[in-house]
This record gives structure tokens, C-alpha cells and sequence, in this order.
């Protein structure tokens, strides 16, 4: 398993509990992607977060666990259901932390040779390799029979310039620019109580940034004299869309407080339809040149960079092996094309993470043999996936691999 995050680590526990060798490895901490917007609260309950399994191995041995109803903040379901998790006697030798998976491949095959869509099932019987980074800066090989990519979608965050680019210049923004929501009231209060920001992006990580610089804000003394909003333009409306009967409440409730500020906030300067042109760091903070919806250009001077612009799948871990992605959410193919295909029959839900569903063991199967793509991930660049929906995965994918005999016939079978 690579990624130990709420999907890699139930497959873990499904794969040894089937009786399977597991090895799960992450590139930081457990729960890592979590960490990163540790302060911040989660839509959905804890029963909604994890698995039955996972709860019912963790009460077996005593361990007390939220409320099935709990609303958890990340870094409260990383210590208070992941972390357990690794504790247990099953999955303790099995996780390696700090153990970056840089790049798979095959035995003794390079990605152009036994093509699977041809009938070569040759690939079938090479074990995979998997190119392992470790905190000292050493490198090895580690081999694998099956191989689960649950590494998730957040450490490679978009660009904010035009058409999707990095803007000129932003490779040189450095510490003075944010790709993840920051402890704007804790932790990073120091970093962000500077007189100007510029805050781009318009989901729900935008609608919770914005809703804590305006508590920032309202410190005297302490807060930021000025936000620059760059963000899509929606037309006349609401920058975030309120569903009155959302089943979410506190979705519901974030959406309708960052509208109320978007109306009446004196501190926030909106430039919806603006495209980032270009930044030219200096010592005194960051010259930012804005493309504005009407064509004209003009320059803010800003002294930091909240860039909240989603985020999309690393495909340089998978780039030897044969895989089949989608042109435009790069998710693979099988599952991209079923999103798409429910989204069409149902548009008016389709926009809703809470109308996902699994669509089947066969929609996780990819060119490469015994390779799968679970979570966020599977989802590409797609952001409704719900960790529901990642838990049906586990089950799905297992029900392809079955036991470790059944796995041995099935590579057995294969050998000339």
C-alpha cells in the first residue's frame, strides 16, 4: 500500500486480515495529507470516516473512539482513529513512515514491453518494483506482487496562473506562499498578520481561510489591513453555493458565513475572473501582476500568497507502468468514465460529493495487471470523492484479489 491515510490503511487492515504480507508506505507522517489542514473541522461524521472493521478491531482491544456522530477536526481523526490503527498487532511492523514511493515499475520489464490490451500477460508474472526515498536521503528497492496506490491528491497542488500553468515567477514564491489551509488563528497567526494577502481560490478551503482572516481581522492590532480575492467568476449570486436542506449542516454553515463576509467584509477586495499573470518576489514582500476579467492588467503588491486552487494525482509514481487515464480529470479511465456517465444521468445531484457512489470492483481494474488506484487519487482531479466511498473501494478491490492462494494460482497459472 502506498499512503498511510484513511484508504491506505483500511486496505492494510483488509489485505491482513485476508492473511496477506502488507507493507504500507508513507512519505511523512501517518495520516500526513490530514495533518496538513489539522485544525480545521470535517464535514462528515466519524462513522462517515472510517470503516466498520476498523472501528469493531479497535473496540475489540478497548480502545475508546468517538461517537459515530462526532464532528472531528483532521488531525483529531489522524491521532484518535489512524494512529490506533497502526497500533495494532496486525499492522504494527507493517508501516513505513518517512518512506517516500518515488517511482513503480516491473521485473525485468520496461513499460512498453508485454502489452496487456495485445493478450501478452507477461507483466503479470514480474513482481513490481517500487523505488523507495527514506528521511536520510538513501534509496532502495522493494518488491511486491500487488500493489495499492492510495497516495492521495494533496501533496501536488495546482498552479494559479492562466489555463491551469504555474505563473511566471511562482516557483520563486518559496515560505511566502501557502498551498494548504493555514492555522491562520493559531499556529501560522504570525504569519499572517501582515497589512495585505491575496487569497485565490473559491471552494471550501476558501470559504474556511476566509472565514478565519476575518476573525484575524477583527484582533485589533493584529489583523491583516487587506485581502486580495482572486476567483472564478460565477456571475450574479452567492460566491459559494448554500443548499438549505444540505444533510451536511456544517457545510451548510461555512458556506453561509464566507458569503456573508464576501458581501460585507471592508477589509476584502474581490477580483473575480482575475488571472494571475505573474509575481516578482522582493525583499520587502511579492509584486503580483493581475489579469483583470475586462482585460486590463494591474499590479498588487501583497506580502503573502494563500493559494487555495485544489490539487491534482502525482503521475510521475505510476509513469512505468501501463495505465489508462481519463484526458481530463486524469483518474483512471474505467472509474472516470463511470463518474462521468452517472453525473450525466443524474445532473442535478452529479455536483455533490454525498451522490457518490462505488460503481463496482471492475471500474478499479487498470491495463497493469494487479495495480490499483484507490482513493482520492482514483478520482483524479475530480473533488467529490468521500472517504465512504473510498472504504467500498477496499472491499471492491479485495474482492478482485481474494487470498493470497487465490493470488498465487492466479500468478501461477501464468508462468510459461
Amino acid at each position: 500500500m502506498i499512503g498511510a491515510g484513511p484508504i491506505g490503511l483500511e486496505a492494510a487492515l483488509e489485505g491482513a486480515r485476508r492473511g496477506f504480507d502488507v507493507a504500507v508506505y508513507e512519505a511523512g507522517r501517518v495520516g500526513e495529507h490530514l495533518r496538513r489542514f489539522g485544525h480545521v473541522g470535517l464535514f462528515t461524521p466519524f462513522g462517515m470516516n472510517s470503516s466498520a472493521a476498523g472501528r469493531e478491531r479497535l473496540a475489540a482491544l478497548g480502545k475508546a473512539l468517538p461517537a459515530e456522530d462526532a464532528i472531528l477536526t483532521a488531525s483529531a481523526l489522524a491521532d484518535r482513529y489512524l494512529a490506533p490503527l497502526t497500533a495494532l498487532p496486525e499492522l504494527r511492523q507493517a508501516i513505513h513512515d518517512r518512506s517516500r514511493v518515488t517511482h513503480i515499475g516491473r521485473e525485468g520489464m520496461a513499460k512498453t514491453r508485454g502489452v496487456a490490451a495485445a493478450g501478452d500477460e507477461s507483466r503479470s508474472n514480474r513482481p513490481f518494483l517500487l523505488r523507495v526515498a527514506g528521511a536520510d536521503g538513501s534509496t532502495r528497492i522493494e518488491r511486491a506482487d500487488i500493489v495499492l496506490d492510495a497516495s492521495g491528491v494533496y501533496g501536488t497542488p495546482n498552479g494559479t496562473g492562466p489555463g491551469g500553468l504555474p505563473a511566471p515567477g511562482e516557483e520563486s514564491l518559496g515560505d511566502r506562499a501557502d498551498r494548504w489551509i493555514p492555522a491562520v488563528l493559531a499556529a501560522d497567526r504570525d504569519r499572517y498578520r501582515v497589512p495585505h494577502v491575496l487569497l485565490i481560490g473559491d471552494g471550501h478551503s476558501a470559504a474556511t481561510a476566509l472565514i478565519e482572516l476575518e476573525a484575524l481581522a477583527a484582533e485589533r492590532g493584529s489583523g491583516v489591513a487587506r485581502v486580495h480575492w482572486v476567483r472564478r467568476d460565477r456571475g450574479p449570486g452567492t460566491p459559494f453555493a448554500e443548499v438549505s436542506d444540505d444533510p451536511l449542516p456544517v457545510r451548510r454553515a461555512l458556506a453561509s458565513r464566507a458569503n456573508a463576509i464576501a458581501r460585507h467584509a471592508g477589509w476584502l477586495e474581490e477580483h473575480p475572473g482575475a488571472t494571475i499573470d505573474g509575481y516578482v518576489v522582493g525583499a520587502n514582500g511579492v509584486r503580483v501582476t493581475l489579469r483583470e476579467s475586462v482585460g486590463a492588467s494591474r499590479t498588487l503588491d501583497v506580502d503573502r500568497v494563500l493559494a487555495l486552487t485544489g490539487y491534482r494525482p502525482d503521475l510521475e509514481l505510476s509513469r512505468e507502468l501501463q495505465i489508462h487515464l481519463c484526458y481530463a480529470s486524469e483518474a483512471p479511465m474505467k472509474l472516470a468514465s463511470a463518474i462521468l456517465t452517472a453525473s450525466l444521468a443524474s445532473p442535478a445531484t452529479s455536483g455533490d460529493c454525498l451522490s457518490q457512489v462505488s460503481h463496482g470492483p471492475e471500474t478499479l481494474q487498470n491495463p497493469e495487471p494487479d495495480f490499483y488506484v484507490l482513493g482520492a487519487k482514483s478520482y483524479g482531479r475530480n473533488p467529490l470523492f468521500l472517504l465512504t466511498i473510498g472504504h467500498q473501494q477496499v472491499q471492491d478491490v479485495f474482492a478482485l484479489i481474494g487470498s493470497p492462494e487465490a493470488a498465487r494460482a492466479g500468478a501461477a497459472s501464468l508462468v510459461p
